[in-house]
């Protein structure tokens, strides 16, 4: 007890010593010394550069008169300044681009356009809206849909409380049905090969088609998967690209396609149109390509594209002894201010001139000068009281207009036909107010409804019995 009362002190100091000695020992071998810090070399680091290319002069074929209709009826998830690009492509050839949100309707609009541009759809098209467009196809009008998997918006039921979403590529193939393409609800991605993220996805494999043509190689920010169905993929991914939906590649996933008539285009993406993402790679390249395709077609017309079916003066010739009168004034003059809408004058005329469209007046019993022009028709009228047209079959005349186009190389012409004289006013006016709803239309033929001049309104007329004759009373 001596001996620690008198080191009592040291021993105190060895109990704390030692130990944190014996720690510094164990993890830190002899004494610690200073390391210098090493540093990245800012200097000498590079950030990877998205691929640009130097694109080529343009060479432009001019479309001038052409019309391209974008739609922004069906709440379309863009904004019109994402796509100056691709409108400056447009004009830079002659066309004029006219953006569809209510006023004309659809429907006429596509009477005079060449393509129809479509992006990003979320409301579906209506079946009416289908029809519209799958006939404007069909005429030669051409069709481009442009998706994006980030474009999509969402919708809330109120009946459930519920939110659910609204995927663009739901709209737009609904639109896509009739032509055997279309457009997958997911996106691409790589993880070998992309340019800064895997959703920015590299395309370097083209189908042999001039809207690819030129092309080395492509950057598209977020792209949905196409399908090409019975068409032809153009825009093909690597064996790295797969799919969010299956996280698997496909045999060549693709981004964009071309349906089997060669008409309608879907891409699975638009963000390469918008500005820098445009300079991009051979981005510019693409954009030009797709404006050329989309004034490409060669648009026919139909009866049903009045009064867009004329595109110089049109003279009217009246054949079968019409004359005109005060029944048919109003009608024509109606028919004037239809035209005007066109920047199209109407003339009278006697007789045919050399050039210019023609509108003809006549009967369905035709004379000698009505016959030239309805020969190419092989319309049956042997019968008085019916006509025959083929692929339509008998038709009663009672009450019923005829519609008959034609259209040359030199000279678009326009017949109409009533069975009697008192009708044509009326289907003058069907003609001139552009609605021929009531008009059954089948490419180059309309057979119309119009009920007037005594042949399906007339009075009827009644003969009463002489036994139901009241017998006049004797005067007184």
């Amino acid at each position: 007890m001596e001996f620690i009362k008198r080191y009592r002190t040291w021993i105190v100091l060895v109990l704390l010593i030692v130990p944190i000695a014996l720690r510094g020992l164990w993890f830190y071998h002899w004494f610690p010394t200073l390391s210098s810090v090493k540093f990245p070399d800012f200097a000498s680091n590079t950030i990877p550069q998205p691929p640009i290319s130097t694109v080529a002069p343009e060479q432009i074929t001019t479309s001038a008169g052409k019309v391209v209709v974008v739609d922004f009826l069906h709440s379309n998830q863009f904004a019109p300044s994402e796509i100056d690009s691709f409108v400056a492509a447009l004009t830079r050839r002659g066309a004029r681009v006219e953006i569809a949100s209510g006023d004309p309707p659809l429907a006429t609009r596509l009477k005079y356009a060449n393509a129809y541009v479509v992006f990003s759809p979320t409301y579906a098209f209506s079946v009416e809206e289908v029809n519209l467009v799958r006939n404007f196809v069909a005429s030669g009008g051409r069709l481009v849909i442009f998706t994006d998997p980030t474009r999509g918006t969402s919708g809330y039921d109120y009946n459930s409380g519920a939110y659910f979403n609204l995927p663009d590529a739901d709209a737009a193939n609904n639109l896509l049905a009739p032509f055997g393409i279309s457009v997958n609800n997911d996106y691409l991605y790589n993880l070998v090969r992309s340019e800064g993220n895997f959703r920015n996805v590299l395309f370097a494999d083209f189908g042999g088609n001039p809207i690819t043509g030129g092309l080395n190689q492509l950057a598209f920010y977020g792209t949905h998967s196409v399908e090409a169905g019975n068409g032809t993929r153009l825009i093909v991914g690597d064996e790295n690209t797969f799919s969010s939906l299956t996280d698997s590649a496909g045999p060549g996933m693709a981004a964009a396609a071309l349906s089997a008539d060669g008409n309608v285009l879907i891409l699975g993406d638009f963000s390469f149109l918008i500005p820098p993402y445009n300079s991009v790679a051979d981005n510019q390249i693409l954009i030009r390509n797709i404006a050329d395709h989309a004034l490409g077609g060669i648009r026919t017309h139909s009866v049903a594209d009045f009064p867009y079916v004329f595109d110089r003066t049109v003279y009217v010739i009246q054949t079968d002894g019409l004359q005109m009168t005060a029944d048919t004034l109003a009608p024509f003059a109606g028919l004037q201010n239809a035209l005007r809408t066109t920047s199209t004058s109407l003339v009278m005329r006697t007789s045919a001139p050399a050039e210019g469209d023609l509108l003809v007046t006549g009967s369905l019993t035709p004379g000698k000068d009505l016959l030239p022009y309805i020969e190419s028709f092989h319309l049956g009228l042997d019968d008085p009281s019916t006509v025959i047209i083929p692929d339509l079959g008998t038709v009663s005349r009672s009450g019923v207009g005829l519609l008959l186009y034609q259209h040359t190389p030199t000279r678009n012409t326009l017949i109409l036909l009533s069975d009697l004289p008192d009708d044509l006013p009326a289907l003058i006016n069907l003609l001139s107010s552009g609605d021929l709803s009531s008009c059954v239309t089948q490419g180059d033929i309309g057979v119309c409804s119009i009920g007037y001049g005594g042949s399906y309104y007339a009075e009827p007329t009644y003969e009463i019995p002489l036994d139901l004759v009241p017998t006049p009373t004797p005067p007184g």
